[in-house]
């Protein structure tokens, strides 16, 4: 998708009204020329918020970032892992925000996807990047693998990592070797032959980024189908994959109360569903469009106050929902 296809697309979605705010809310959205002084946008750090309001069963349910239990693998001779490369933007060898534990961090190239509020449009291209080998990244990996245990493991995002799908296998393999565990952070893209069936057999834990639940504001946000990731979701409960979803809180694109009350709802009906990681939008990402030359999609939307996002978080929570949101 061009960048005047993806202004008309902006253009083109619905937006739609926030859950209702006081006045005392609405006047601390902050100047659109720029971030207000305490906005959720200032830091990519995100932790765990829960309201004292919610119920003292759901606290102990809520009382860690991600909760859920990975397996735990004995190291296993590697040798007959096969070697395979692939294209990758970057690595970062200590995240506490992408998975349980401390996780090494790998970000691959190319995605179908052209979001209006990407952040890394540098990823698109399936051919920038550096080549890279799966034994070097297992190398990369074992380096610092102590420091990992014994929750941590590796996370592979993107752009999109399923659309390097033996690759990120192979390198789920040298890792379930290493003794850890393995996260893929997705939107779904691909088929279940070609992509889900190469890489979900490896996969531990997902992190499903989901766009949105209306499947026509899917596509004007992505520019692509939502049909993909409504399949990959049908995968994790059949292969009993434990998920967390994360959704992009945007003011005026996701934050509708109709959408919300929908996503709660899908929520409820997937078997293996863990919690909502809410990442209230930022314009932290703005500038690489610059650098590329292409006009920023959303221009002149303000990243969500706090009380409007506290306000979600709440709705969330009364609904049985666990959440993980920045702060």
């Amino acid at each position: 998708m061009n960048a005047a296809s993806m202004s008309c697309a902006a253009t083109g979605l619905q937006r739609s009204g926030p859950l209702a705010m006081n006045a005392a809310t609405t006047s601390r959205t902050g100047p659109a020329s720029g971030l207000p002084k305490h906005s959720w946008g200032a830091s990519a750090r995100r932790a765990f918020v829960a309201p004292a309001t919610i119920s003292e069963r759901l606290q102990r349910k809520l009382s860690t970032n991600y909760s859920v239990v990975l397996p735990q693998y004995e190291p296993t001779d590697p040798s007959g892992i096969p070697e395979v490369f692939g294209n990758v933007h970057s690595t970062e060898s200590m995240s506490a925000v992408d998975g349980p534990g401390v996780r090494f961090l790998v970000f691959v190239q190319g995605c179908a996807m052209r979001c209006l509020f990407c952040s890394n449009p540098g990823t698109w291209t399936l051919k920038g990047g550096n080549k890279t080998s799966s034994k070097e990244i297992a190398a990369d990996i074992k380096r610092v693998r102590n420091y990992l245990k014994p929750r941590g493991g590796i996370t592979i995002s993107g752009g999109e990592a399923m659309l390097q799908p033996h690759f990120v296998s192979t390198v789920f393999q040298e890792v379930h070797a290493l003794g850890l565990n393995t996260t893929v952070d997705t939107t779904g893209q691909g088929t279940k032959a070609g992509n889900w069936d190469v890489v979900l057999p490896h996969t531990d834990l997902v992190l499903f980024c989901i766009k949105h639940i209306d499947p026509i504001k899917y596509e004007a946000l992505t520019g692509m189908k939502q049909r993909g990731a409504s399949g990959f979701a049908d995968q994790l409960a059949e292969r009993k994959i434990p998920f967390y979803l994360r959704y992009v809180y945007i003011p005026g694109y996701t934050d509708g109360v109709k959408d919300i009350d929908k996503l709660i709802e899908w929520c409820k009906q997937q078997p293996t569903f863990q919690g909502i990681e809410l990442l209230p939008y930022h314009v932290l990402g703005r500038n690489k469009w610059e650098v590329m030359g292409l006009p920023y999609p959303l221009d002149g939307t303000n990243t969500p106050p706090h009380e409007q996002v506290r306000a979600v978080i709440k709705v969330f929570n009364d609904n049985d929902v666990p959440v993980i949101c920045a702060e």
